[in-house]
């Protein structure tokens, strides 16, 4: 049976060299050789094996890296100098689509030619791993590049806090969506958000509270309460305040604050005040008047103090019940009212006993003038060579007399005899109106001359 096949392995080598050789299509043109096919010029590709093409002999077509044939790759020399079939093309190769990636998305394509390059990106919750392209190109074996794993899953850092801890268990790894509640230490309080969640950034949202440091319980008082019975934790600057029972007065700061002597550690501004029955004594001025009207005086009470007419207050017009049962400032007192001592230009006092610094209210002297000097004559006096004032209530005198010597009223006469003598003897009116202005001119300069030496002694 060997010898069988040694016996016809010829033709079959014969057979198979028919199919594989390069037929090459001669066209016949002036002066080419009759039964040669000419060498056909393919766009990314050649005809194989590169000779001349005579007649019955096949040529293969072979395409360029990257493309593909389209037509029948095996063409045939006939005798007219034509090649049999029609003549194949070649055209950019495709790749498939690209392989998946875990946890990764990619650009949305549907043909991938040669050379065409897809981008991957990582879903929620994953980031691309350092250092490592998200791209893959179609190569032109129609195989994609090399992919390594992309992908790897967002974490947030273990969230801690110091002086607290968290109120659900641990875990080794927190990834976006996880969530974190926090509890802080007794005499801490939490400042942030108690509940904060992994961000698909690898950051917690909100961010990670902290605890802070917080005061104890407010000191205690004894027969009072305080505004912080019912609160728990007391962090810097809290303010409680203190109240007694019924009957009894708060002695001290009605206040305390959380706060720090330090720096960093807190405590409270001072000690609780105290209870106590403290009372102070009916307050009694004379010649005062009380506001308001009250029967008992309890500590902390304020009164007001005005005195009646004709008394002037000496001290302070408040005052307050203390921790002491005193009255502090002192209470003060309520003095008669008291008139300066009066003087008057070119006048006494008639009697030497009226002679005082200071006079009270409704005490009565009489002036007298000075030789060659006399009040008035229309003045309203008690007589005619005496004046009396009184000290009115507000510390002033009722008006003080003036004194002026006969010359100034006989200055002041001739000018009115003057004025009935031009009204007896016709003068024109417009006349007599400009003899009358410079008439009060004259008067109103009188008076300035007297307030002037009145004013200068």
């Amino acid at each position: 049976m060997l010898a069988s096949l040694l016996h016809t392995m010829p033709a079959f080598l014969h057979g198979l060299g028919q199919v594989l050789a390069v037929v090459v299509l001669v066209l016949q043109p002036a002066g080419s050789l009759e039964g040669q096919c000419p060498v056909p010029a393919i766009a990314h590709g050649q005809l194989k094996p590169a000779q001349n093409f005579t007649y019955g002999s096949t040529a293969t077509l072979k395409c360029d890296a990257g493309y593909v044939p389209v037509g029948a790759t095996t063409l045939q020399c006939l005798s007219n100098g034509r090649w049999h079939s029609r003549m194949p093309t070649c055209v950019l190769g495709r790749c498939p689509y690209p392989p998946a990636v875990d946890y990764a998305d990619r650009s949305p394509q549907h043909t991938f030619p040669v050379g065409t390059t897809v981008t991957y990106s990582c879903r929620y919750g994953y980031t691309l791993l350092p250092n490592i392209s998200p791209v893959t190109t179609c190569l032109e074996n129609f195989t994609w590049s090399v992919i390594p794993k992309l992908c790897q899953r967002v974490q947030c850092p273990s969230p801690t806090i110091l002086h607290g801890r968290e109120t659900s268990p641990r875990k080794a790894e927190y990834t976006v969506g996880h969530q974190v509640e926090f509890q802080c230490d007794p005499t801490y309080v939490l400042r942030g958000s108690q509940r904060i969640q992994c961000s698909a950034d690898g950051m917690w949202r909100p961010p990670v509270p902290y605890c802070d440091k917080v005061c104890g319980p407010p000191p205690k008082i004894t027969n009072g309460q305080h505004t912080g019975l019912r609160t728990e934790q007391f962090p810097y600057g809290t303010e409680v305040k203190y109240s007694c029972v019924e009957g009894l007065s708060l002695v001290g700061d009605e206040s305390v604050y959380c706060t720090s002597d330090d720096g960093v550690n807190l405590t409270w501004s001072g000690p609780a005040p105290e209870c106590r029955l403290v009372r102070c004594p009916k307050p009694a001025v004379e010649r005062a008047r009380m506001t308001p009207q009250r029967l008992t005086f309890p500590y902390g009470a304020g009164v007001r103090f005005s005195c009646e007419e004709g008394f002037v207050l000496r001290g302070d017009a408040e005052s307050r019940c203390l921790a002491d049962g005193a009255w502090h400032p002192p209470l003060p007192s309520c003095q008669p009212v008291l008139c300066p001592q009066p003087q008057v230009a070119k006048g006494r006092l008639k009697s030497t006993s009226e002679v005082k610094t200071w006079y009270q209210t409704n005490a009565t002297v009489t002036f007298e003038c000075l030789d060659g000097y006399y009040f008035p004559e229309d003045a309203v006096t008690a007589s005619e060579d005496s004046w009396t004032a009184t000290c009115l209530p507000d510390g002033s005198w009722t008006p003080l007399p003036k004194c002026q010597t006969k010359e100034d009223d006989a200055d002041v006469c001739e000018e009115v005899h003057h004025i009935r003598a031009v009204f007896e003897c016709g003068v024109p009116t417009a006349e007599l109106k400009t003899l009358l202005e410079i008439q009060k001119l004259f008067l109103e300069i009188k008076k300035l001359e007297l307030e002037l030496e009145n004013l200068n002694k």
